[in-house]
């Protein structure tokens, strides 16, 4: 899972980007609130719990999920333990999603939030749960997980339909789509899962990094096939280790 200790006011401190970010997510759940927001009445104490601990980690109040859902960049699920002590999704916001709906998610255990992964749900679900059962009150933990794009769109969400990628662009029309993500304990027994998305345009970032660009080549042409069927990226990734081998 490749996961290090994590720093909550960090995560969910504003970027310099906050006010574009805050104003599309305002949009969206205005507009389009049942594919972005899970707010169930029988979540709500989770909810107040999630609600105060993102007030604290933000070092601002929020009156309530919606405000925490609209002002912070990063979204956010809350988790809660079943019968069998599987950590299942009952609400969050996620108004930039990586080809996933957050309502479809609902009632599912986390590693189906971002879809089945193919060779790896079955070899890491249950070091997740025991890692989330062991997860303490007021410890934070973090990593990180990437893809690439056509666009740098920050909402992914599936009713849009983005363009994939087809290995006909340049580098200048892939972006790197990064995850930052974080885990943290509620008091009631709940958790957060926090997602933070980042976009970078990749010829930008493979020149600015000496090495990246060969050690993007390298993953895409080492990626089990399964991995690159999950990430959209079997048809263009051969032209994308060529051009990457190419920048190196």
């Amino acid at each position: 899972m490749a996961l290090q200790p994590g720093d909550a006011a960090d995560f969910f401190a504003p970027s310099p980007d906050w006010q574009v970010q805050v104003d599309l997510r305002r949009v969206l759940l205005a507009e389009a609130p049942e594919h972005y927001a899970v707010l169930p009445d029988s979540a709500a104490g989770d909810i107040a719990e999630a609600v105060a601990l993102l007030s604290r980690c933000a070092g601002r109040p929020f009156a309530d999920a919606w405000q925490a859902g609209a002002e912070l960049e990063p979204d956010w699920v809350i988790l809660k333990p079943d019968e069998t002590g599987r950590c299942r999704v009952i609400a969050g916001v996620v108004c930039f999603p990586s080809q996933w709906s957050l309502p479809e998610k609902a009632g599912l255990p986390i590693e189906a939030v971002h879809g089945p992964v193919p060779a790896l749900n079955d070899a890491l679900s249950r070091q997740i749960d025991s890692f989330l059962a062991r997860l303490t009150e007021g410890t934070v933990w973090e990593r990180e997980n990437w893809g690439l794009s056509a666009d740098d769109a920050l909402d992914h969400h599936p009713r849009h339909g983005r363009q994939r990628l087809t290995g006909a662009e340049p580098l200048d029309a892939v972006w790197l789509r990064r995850e930052r993500q974080i885990f943290l304990r509620l008091p009631g027994g709940g958790l957060i899962f926090g997602i933070r998305i980042g976009t970078h345009r990749l010829d930008e970032l493979t020149a600015g990094v000496p090495g990246l660009a060969r050690r993007l080549a390298r993953a895409l042409r080492t990626m089990p096939d399964a991995a690159a069927v999950y990430k959209n990226l079997v048809v263009a990734r051969p032209a994308l280790v060529e051009r990457l081998e190419a920048a190196g």
